[in-house]
């Protein structure tokens, strides 16, 4: 049931999720202009436009190569959950504060341990 090694059924993990507006997340993402361009970061997907649960856009980071999903959680906290490029979990990062997606998405799909910043 969705977990690392599994492929990726968003249908399920909406159930449990609330509704966003993927503008006001792509606003947070974009914040830090050179990171979020440096993931190479295309085709972003939501699930509905009306009730959207579900942001998914494609990577092409040094580190990581496929898809990132962002979902809100019931605590008003943000899943984010790493596929390859077949939608098999690569990793599950739960519970993030708005002003943490941007550093945790980069530690994964780009940073380098030798980045000074």
């Amino acid at each position: 049931m969705n977990k690392v090694g599994e492929i990726i059924k968003y249908n399920e993990i909406t159930k449990n999720k609330i509704s966003f507006d993927p503008n006001e997340v792509l606003k947070i993402l974009r914040s830090n202009f050179s990171i979020f361009y440096s993931w190479g970061s295309t085709n972003f997907v939501v699930d509905d436009t009306k009730n959207t649960k579900m942001l998914r856009f494609k990577v092409n980071g040094m580190k990581h190569k496929g898809f990132v999903y962002i979902f809100l959680n019931g605590a008003d906290l943000f899943d984010v959950y790493f596929t390859d490029k077949k939608d098999v979990i690569t990793k599950i990062v739960s519970d993030l504060y708005f002003d943490q997606l941007v550093e945790v998405i980069d530690e994964y799909v780009e940073k380098q341990s030798y980045y000074r910043f």
